[in-house]
């Protein structure tokens, strides 16, 4: 029986976005497009156009390709501080709307099965540090190395533009390789520490750099990019989608009064282990809880006549001003204010 990480090479990428800052790293140094693709279906013309869509094991090739042309195994790193953040479509547009540092890696994490099936990003933390590893999610190790070190540059990178280079980010990124340059090269190239053989490659931060405000916040606009990408989510093929997209499709199914208990036995995993998983993702059951119930309120704000205190009652709340606490801290707004600028908008 093939394994999930077989299935995931032959699902196709959706699109090319992260592959245009490869081309263009790649020709100042000579390489061209067709030298890029060669043993692709791939034309020279195509994988320069946005919207292409390619599957993973051409992806595979041309990574490797890169890697062979350019004779430069930290490729990866200098094409991730290319990145920018309008480059991860909405999900990008999701992080850079975050209140705080922690809540955009949150969606980083738990979105990024929109972007690519090749690897996953797993949240920990403990009383100082919190730490994103990247995890291989399809069997092609040529090119996983590629693809960590991509992700990581790309976070330090989004993370010091979110936080205007703050003081409190201090990250440091673990390699699995020893070093391929002097260690300086690699702090100047990610202005970053950098440790070297390492379990994983994971991006460490304190765990107070979480907290830092994002200058470009915005709750609105947050919202209306979580719900493209959960809508991107739901359509990516079944290996993407994690724990918490079926929590999420449950608490709206059975409704956000659904006990703890009763998802884990749905889920047919243990309430233990249910909680290490969303831990993982960088949420709690609770936070599901309260994405559900503010996607749920919006929409009932926007597409109905029912009172604020029915809407109140529907999403489980005994008390009309606690959910109009919950959703000021939600969406910054009172829920009277955000129907009467929906409508105005519509």
């Amino acid at each position: 029986m093939p394994n999930r990480q077989d299935n995931a090479t032959g699902h196709p990428l959706f699109t090319n976005e992260y592959l245009i800052p490869l081309l263009e790293l790649l020709a100042a140094r000579g390489i061209s497009p067709a030298q890029l693709v060669a043993n692709t279906r791939l034309s020279p013309r195509a994988v320069g156009q946005p919207g292409t869509h390619i599957s993973a094991r051409e992806y595979d090739q041309i990574v490797r390709n890169a890697y062979r042309l350019s004779n430069d195994p930290l490729l990866g790193l200098e094409h991730g501080r290319r990145m920018s953040i309008a480059s991860h479509g909405f999900l990008g547009f999701a992080v850079m709307a975050s209140e705080t540092l922690g809540e955009g890696l949150s969606l980083a994490v738990r979105y990024a099965g929109t972007r690519t099936g090749l690897a996953r990003i797993r949240f920990r933390q403990n009383q100082e540090h919190c730490a994103l590893e990247i995890v291989r999610a399809a069997a092609l190790p040529d090119s996983f190395p590629f693809i960590a070190h991509n992700i990581l540059s790309t976070l330090v990178t989004i993370a010091r533009f979110l936080t205007r280079n703050s003081d409190t980010l201090a990250p440091i990124m673990r390699l699995i390789e020893s070093e391929q340059r002097p260690p300086a090269f690699y702090e100047q190239l990610l202005d970053c520490e950098v440790e070297f053989n390492c379990d994983q490659y994971e991006l460490v931060l304190p765990k107070a750099a979480l907290s830092l405000e994002v200058s470009t916040a915005n709750s609105v606009a947050r919202h209306n990019a979580e719900q493209e990408c959960e809508r991107l989510l739901a359509e990516a093929p079944g290996e993407n989608v994690d724990l918490a997209s079926r929590v999420r499709t449950l608490l709206i199914s059975y409704g956000s009064n659904l006990s703890l208990d009763d998802v884990a036995e749905r889920l047919r995993i243990s309430t233990r282990s249910l909680n290490r998983q969303l831990a993982q993702l960088n949420t709690s059951y609770r936070k599901m809880v309260e994405e559900v119930r503010r996607e749920q309120a919006t929409k009932l704000l926007h597409n109905s006549s029912l009172k604020i205190s029915e809407i109140a009652a529907e999403l489980g709340y005994t008390d009309t001003s606690n959910f109009v606490r919950a959703f000021r801290k939600w969406m910054g707004i009172t829920p009277l204010n955000y129907r009467k600028l929906t409508k105005h908008v519509s």
